[in-house]
């Protein structure tokens, strides 16, 4: 057996999570040592492997074209390793995936597209595990986590699926033979419908859409967007819909937007993983699938 004599590992590590995230304080922080640590680790490599993987430039780092390929060789051996390591000794199958997802989301948004993932992977197992409130950490049983919020989570990575504006909303009916764009004085009269769960409301949007009006007393509230849009469908009140949520409902003329302001939102959703964790091949293939579905519809 010919001896090959490849770079240490924390070499290694280190030039993969440093490539990773551009910098070395946010690698240091990944491994728990400091950035000068990094910074030698990657220098140590570099000298081994006789190439420059970085430039170093006063307004930051920028990976070579040796750099970038080395990163995409490590990537790839680094998962290898982690999936048959899950497999072998964790007791995970590799065609598993995890994936913890908030009820209004799945409902609305995923359901809807996963035809197209199962169709193009038929041996993958997707086992999706709903829930309403998101703790600090991933789910132990969870590959991924699809959260709402502004993306920064302590040790977990985040890629954006939504970039959402909230704008009211109601089943046709409601608003027939009614001025367009409904009056904010008028619709402040009305029955609203209240999602608890996101940081922006009614009140919210009367301060962001202009004028003096105010939501008015008699509204419904849940703690989930799957009830609220069920109640707006059947024509039960105005609901301040989240374009994610409602795009498509609008376009299949199930749902109306009266109102021409809208306002953005300070949320969104974003699929979740945790940092430097090496996932088994079924799990990148989900995480690519998705971030795909997701850039129709943000770009």
């Amino acid at each position: 057996m010919t001896f090959r004599k490849l770079p240490p590992l924390g070499m290694l590590r280190s030039f993969e999570a440093a490539a990773r995230h551009i910098s070395f304080a946010r690698a240091g922080d990944e491994l728990g040592v400091t950035a000068a640590a990094v910074s030698q680790q990657v220098k140590g490599l570099e000298e081994h492997l006789g190439q420059m993987l970085f430039l170093r430039r006063p307004q930051g780092l920028s990976l070579t074209e040796a750099g970038l390929s080395y990163l995409t060789v490590l990537r790839d051996a680094f998962d290898r390793l982690g999936a048959g390591t899950d497999e072998l000794f964790h007791g995970r199958s590799g065609s598993d995936v995890s994936v913890r997802v908030t009820a209004g989301f799945a409902h609305l948004w995923l359901a809807p597209r996963l035809a197209r993932f199962l169709a193009a992977e038929p041996t993958i197992r997707l086992r999706l595990l709903t829930t309403l409130w998101t703790p600090l950490e991933i789910d132990a049983e969870a590959d991924f986590e699809i959260r709402c919020g502004i993306g920064a989570w302590p040790q977990l990575t985040a890629y954006p699926l939504t970039r959402d504006r909230l704008f009211p909303v109601c089943a046709p009916a409601l608003a027939e033979g009614l001025q367009r764009p409904l009056p904010h004085e008028y619709l402040g009269r009305q029955r609203l419908i209240h999602v608890a769960s996101f940081a922006e409301g009614w009140n919210d949007w009367f301060r962001g859409a202009g004028g003096t009006a105010q939501p008015g007393a008699n509204g419904v509230t849940f703690d989930t967007a799957t009830l609220a849009v069920d109640l707006a469908l059947a024509g039960g009140g105005f609901m301040l819909g989240r374009s994610c949520f409602v795009d498509a409902l609008l376009a299949e003329g199930r749902l109306v937007a009266p109102c021409a302001a809208g306002i953005k939102s300070t949320e969104a959703f974003y699929l979740v993983e945790r940092a430097g964790e090496r996932l088994p091949r079924p799990a990148r293939l989900f995480r690519d699938w998705i971030l795909a579905e997701a850039a129709r519809q943000i770009t």
